[in-house]
């Protein structure tokens, strides 16, 4: 799996790409992020392209990259952001991690296994915030989720699975999970 790092300070934010997504992202939009986490809140990010072989081995995916950050950092507070595939293996997993704090789930793919992503979010102790674009295919399941004080659930409007058009958007996403 190619990891790509932007060293900061000792607190990470992890991002799972898209399957098949690129360490960059289209229009680098996972290095902006990553330069707006590492200038405005001091964090180091870790950008982690999703395999295609994803769905065959979810749980070794999930794991080599929080292991890869926490044995590179010895990080004690770490947030995960992911988009699509990404996303349903940061609610999928990431209540196996203390040192996970916070998930920010972009268009996770809610119609693929929902009773392992109702499961991740029931065992998830930090704050979750999910957030679909209106015109994703998943976002009608996004109310089936169990309510929970520690889930925020947020409809984007305008916008589609791969957020086209609404880059902007898309890039100020994890400022959420900052700013609470």
């Amino acid at each position: 799996m190619k990891i790509d790092f932007y060293p900061a300070g000792g607190d990470c934010l992890l991002i799972f790409t898209g399957l098949g997504g690129n360490t960059k992202g289209g229009e680098n939009k996972y290095v902006k992020i990553a330069e707006n986490a590492v200038q405005k809140y001091g964090f180091s990010v870790f950008v982690a392209g999703v395999p295609e072989d994803c769905w065959e081995r979810p749980q070794e995916v999930f794991s080599e990259a929080v292991n890869h950050v926490l044995t590179l950092t010895k990080a004690e507070t770490v947030y995960v952001s992911g988009n699509s595939a990404g996303a349903s293996l940061a609610l999928w997993y990431s209540h196996l991690y203390p040192q996970i704090k916070k998930i920010l789930a972009v268009n996770p793919v809610l119609n693929y296994n929902y009773h392992r992503t109702k499961e991740g979010v029931l065992k998830f102790g930090g704050k979750i915030f999910i957030a679909s674009g209106e015109l994703d295919p998943n976002a009608k399941w996004l109310n089936m989720l169990p309510v929970r004080d520690n889930l925020s659930k947020q409809i984007v409007q305008g916008a589609d699975h791969s957020f086209k058009d609404k880059l902007p958007e898309f890039i100020s996403l994890p400022d959420l999970l900052f700013e609470e």
